[in-house]
């Protein structure tokens, strides 16, 4: 399961972040803001206790560094416990919880896969990722056969909605790991 420790996925996408690259605050804050990573708050008052608390736990450093004109800078690293830490979580196996309850969280683990984990990683989570996917999609037409008439309509179309989301979720899967295979040779 992803949240096994007391990791956010806001600290997990910190310190993948932080490991590109060393940054401040302010570079995460406007990452977030710039980026597909959108959906994470570009608040300081999420940024900056996630990154203290990031330190509290020694997973990243800062330091302060001199700006332009009179401002200085407080620049994040990677600890080493940081890196050993990122890498946990990124090998952790794909969970049927995990594909209920936290597809953004294993889509960020898989955006970073690459840089990060070692090679031939990617094509494993996604094969796993597909594993899960195609053994819950069953069971949720199932649920949905056998409770159609009780259902509001409106019900009825939000789960149908959810299993389609699930379904192209799926395909993907296959496209990937056909990416994978054709491009790094890895089977």
């Amino acid at each position: 399961m992803i949240t096994s420790n007391s990791n956010s996925a806001l600290a997990f996408a910190l310190l993948g972040l932080i490991w590109q690259k060393a940054r401040s605050g302010y570079d995460l804050r406007k990452f977030f803001s710039s980026t597909p990573m959108v959906s994470f708050s570009d608040s300081p008052g999420a940024i900056y206790p996630a990154l203290r608390r990031l330190e509290q736990r020694g997973l990243v450093l800062g330091h302060m560094v001199e700006g332009s004109g009179l401002r200085r800078r407080r620049i994040f690293e990677l600890t080493a416990r940081g890196r050993a830490e990122f890498r946990r979580w990124q090998t952790q196996p794909v969970m049927r919880h995990d594909v209920v309850r936290n597809m953004d969280v294993l889509m960020l683990r898989f955006a970073f896969m690459d840089q990060f984990a070692e090679k031939g990683a990617s094509l494993r989570f996604l094969k796993a990722f597909h594993k899960e996917l195609a053994a819950y999609i069953p069971n949720l037409r199932k649920y949905l056969k056998s409770n159609r008439e009780y259902m509001p309509q409106s019900g009825r179309l939000a789960l149908e909605s959810g299993i389609q989301t699930y379904e192209t979720q799926l395909r993907w899967t296959k496209t990937a790991m056909r990416t994978y295979g054709q491009s790094k040779g890895e089977g």
